[in-house]
This record gives C-alpha cells, sequence and structure tokens, in this order.
C-alpha cells in the first residue's frame, strides 16, 4: 500500500471524529462500566469508532479493523496481507469522562503485523503526532526523537501503571516497583498509554513499562517510538504482537535496556508474558 495514501484516510478520519469529541467536551457523557471499575465507555467512544471506521472502509472496503469497542466485525479475519486498522477511539477515557484532558485519539494501519501508519492526537493540546514506516515521527509536522542524552535510570522520566496494577500486587512486584521508584529522577502515570507512548517518542518521557496493554492501546504509540529512534518490545525482548494483550516495554535505547535489566528477570521468575495476557 502507498503510506501517503494510507496516512491520508488516517488524518482525515482522525480529523472529523476529534471535531465531534471537542463539541462533546461541552455536554454531559454518560459512562458506563465495561469488565472493571476503572474499565469506561462512553456512548462518545462509541461514536467515533463508528466515524473512523466509516471513513476507513469508505477509502477501504476489504482492509481489516480491529477497534476497542468492536462497534464493526466481519465474519471472517481478514487476510494477513491485508492492513488491518487499529482504532482506540479515545485512549484515556476514565480521563475524559473526569478531567476532560490527558485524552487521546489513537489510530494506526499493520500490515503482516508490520505497522505502517501510526497516528496518536491529543484534541485539547492541539498536538498531532504521527509516524510511517521508515519516514520517521512528527508533531504538529516537525520531526521528533527520543531525548537523546537519556542513557542512565537515574537521570530517567519513567512512566508506569504497575504502581496500581494487579498484576504487580499479585507476583509481589509492588517492592521492586518502589525500588525503581528510588532509583529514577521521577515516575510519571497519566493513564493513556497512546499518549504515554507519544511523549516516550517526543522525549517527554524516557521509559515506559505496562503489564498488560491491548493492540488498541499500544499500536499507533510503538510505531512512534520505533520510528522516534526508541526501542519497543514485550518485557522479554520479543515484538509486540496484535494477537491479544502483551507486556509493552518501550525507551530511548540505554534507558530500554536498563528497564529491561531491571525488571525481566523478576518477571521471568513470576510468568512473564503468559501472565500478562491473563491479566489487565
Amino acid at each position: 500500500m502507498d503510506l501517503a495514501v494510507l496516512a491520508t484516510v488516517a488524518r482525515d478520519a482522525v480529523r472529523e471524529a476529534a471535531d465531534y469529541v471537542r463539541r462533546r467536551l461541552h455536554e454531559p457523557i454518560e459512562a458506563m462500566r465495561k469488565s472493571e471499575r476503572g474499565d469506561l465507555v462512553t456512548e462518545v467512544d462509541r461514536t467515533v469508532e463508528r466515524m473512523i471506521v466509516e471513513r476507513v472502509l469508505r477509502a477501504f472496503p476489504d482492509h481489516g479493523i480491529l477497534g476497542e469497542e468492536g462497534v464493526f466485525t466481519r465474519a471472517e479475519a481478514p487476510s494477513p496481507d491485508v492492513p488491518l486498522w487499529v482504532i482506540d477511539p479515545i485512549d484515556g477515557t476514565t480521563n475524559f469522562v473526569h478531567q476532560r484532558i490527558n485524552f487521546v485519539l489513537s489510530l494506526a494501519v499493520y500490515q503482516g503485523g508490520e505497522g505502517l501508519v501510526g497516528i496518536v492526537y491529543d484534541p485539547l493540546r492541539d498536538e498531532w503526532f504521527e509516524a510511517r514506516r521508515g519516514e520517521g515521527a512528527t508533531l504538529n509536522g516537525r520531526p521528533i526523537r527520543v531525548r537523546p542524552n537519556a542513557d542512565r535510570l537515574e537521570e530517567a522520566l519513567v512512566v508506569t501503571s504497575l504502581f496500581w496494577s494487579r498484576y504487580a500486587e499479585r507476583f509481589g512486584l509492588t517492592d521492586k516497583i518502589r525500588e525503581l521508584g528510588r532509583r529514577v529522577r521521577g515516575m510519571r502515570l497519566y493513564g493513556a498509554a497512546a499518549l504515554e507512548l507519544a511523549y516516550v517518542a517526543c522525549g517527554r518521557l524516557d521509559g515506559y513499562f505496562s503489564p498488560s496493554l491491548s493492540p488498541w492501546d499500544f499500536a499507533a504509540g510503538a510505531l512512534l517510538v520505533k520510528e522516534a529512534g526508541g526501542m519497543v518490545t514485550t518485557v522479554d525482548g520479543k515484538p509486540l504482537s496484535l494477537e491479544g494483550r502483551t507486556t509493552v516495554l518501550a525507551g530511548a535505547p540505554a534507558i530500554y535496556r536498563a528497564l529491561r535489566g531491571y525488571l525481566e528477570p523478576s518477571l521471568a521468575d513470576k510468568g512473564g508474558e503468559r501472565n500478562a495476557r491473563q491479566d489487565s
């Protein structure tokens, strides 16, 4: 596929959906629980996903769709040779409901497991992160890179959800993460994986770790990090897969390697990637 054509359709879809989201920000929004207390969905999420799906299918009726809210499904999964559009209509729905900030629209196109185009858009800050395979990553049209002098954990700003994760509690990693918090310069948690990965890509954060993400959470952000010169894999160094939940480790190269060296032994002892697919 022509990456420019894919990117144009992706941009148009996200811009149209973002206009709708901004209009809804000043109206009451009802939130519903999906699976647990912090896993929310709104009618805005579902409408945004439907808008993006309709725009994509008008341009590419045979392409695959993988969306968080499942507003569109096919009877059969598309061939791996067919581009797959991975949609998180609002990443950070809890922030959207409670704070009306720190949420993004995330859209990526993959083919054969490889990212082709990724967009993460923050409509409140009007920050447009975009990446294309082999062409680098940009923020509002300007090239971005992971922080070039990020080479020591002691000087790193790291983001992780392990502080409150059931995974950390179940496998006794709470103390390990507290120790990491004392080693690094600072820890952050924005509550939106795509936004956090975009911040790694542009150097606002140096490292990222999540014990369990779905494909729509990381698809666009992972491509941003990769195209910005960073590294992104599972915690045991394997390529990310769009097949179910997975651990995600990302960062500037030196910080990525330091975090992996710090986390991997403990996670391997506790079941690592296998358990990540079972826990949210």
